[in-house]
């Protein structure tokens, strides 16, 4: 169930906050933490003096980042009309928009002429709903939507229309990526990369693992096959796909980033045929149990 704002939440937020610094000032001057309260006040838009709360995963900025944010990680699923769960594949901003970008957004958003007076949505009760176009840096416009708790400026949500920023997926691919993990080895062991596929309930389907050989200038690219009838991690094939030059980056931190957004259509292609390999029986998994 969705966690929104309570009647008594937003008359804490609009009453509440009299004396509160950041009313004093716009712009952004809190960091979202742990310990803030959904209701914590995070920014003041500039010009329509737009209120931007921590919130949650369902609404305000936590929501917005998750969901909305070009390098968030998080996974969502949505379960169609036949029952079936696929993931949902939210509109991303330009990867150069960063948070202290939002209420700026929302403010051109947040017009009279914007505001949508026959919006036939299910939550229309809930929030009013504002369409207009914004300039993204060396973009063409582009509608963004923004919705506000009804009757105030509280934000609720705000996000593209469109998926034009969206990263390039293969076409009807079932798997999302997971987060990405370095292995942290000895000096004199082998160091890995894993790049795992989740499927839409969240069980690891298959893998790419990068193995590196500092000594040799080689890494090695591995597609690792999990065990379509089992829980059990420690069971899945491999196939090296690829030999090639070794590729370093400045930490292991900035290695783990790189992976986790690149454009890896190419070995994501081939993951695809294998699954449609799996279910289709031309490609028979080796029960017994396999280890790099």
């Amino acid at each position: 169930m969705e966690q929104l704002l309570t009647k008594e939440d937003i008359k804490q937020i609009l009453y509440g906050n009299f004396k509160n610094p950041v009313l004093m000032y716009h712009g952004y001057h809190l960091i979202s933490k742990e310990d803030y309260p959904h209701t914590a006040l995070i920014a003041v838009s500039d010009h329509n003096s737009l209120f931007l709360i921590k919130g949650n995963k369902d609404t305000g900025y936590e929501h917005i980042i998750d969901r909305h944010n070009y390098w968030s990680t998080k996974l969502y699923t949505i379960k169609k009309e036949n029952g079936e769960t696929v993931f949902q594949h939210q509109s991303r901003f330009p990867g150069d928009v960063s948070p202290i970008h939002f209420t700026k957004i929302a403010d051109e958003i947040y017009k009279p002429e914007n505001l949508i007076t026959e919006n036939i949505h299910k939550d229309s009760n809930k929030f009013d709903l504002y369409i207009g176009e914004y300039f993204f840096e060396n973009e063409k416009k582009e509608k963004v939507k923004l919705l506000i708790y009804k009757d105030t400026k509280i934000i609720h949500s705000l996000f593209l229309q469109s998926a034009k920023f969206n990263k390039k997926r293969v076409k009807k691919f079932p798997f999302a990526r997971g987060v990405v993990k370095y292995a942290k080895k000895k000096p004199n062991e082998v160091r890995k990369v894993l790049i795992p596929y989740l499927n839409s309930k969240g069980k690891l389907c298959f893998g790419i693992t990068i193995e590196k050989y500092p000594e040799l200038n080689r890494e090695d690219i591995i597609i690792m096959i999990f065990d379509p009838k089992s829980s059990d991690l420690s069971k899945y094939n491999f196939i090296k796909i690829q030999e090639r030059e070794i590729n370093n980056f400045l930490s292991m931190q900035a290695e783990e980033f790189n992976y986790q957004h690149a454009d890896l259509r190419e070995v994501e292609q081939l993951i695809q045929k294998l699954d449609n390999d799996l279910k289709s029986g031309r490609y028979e998994f080796k029960r017994e149990k396999t280890s790099l």
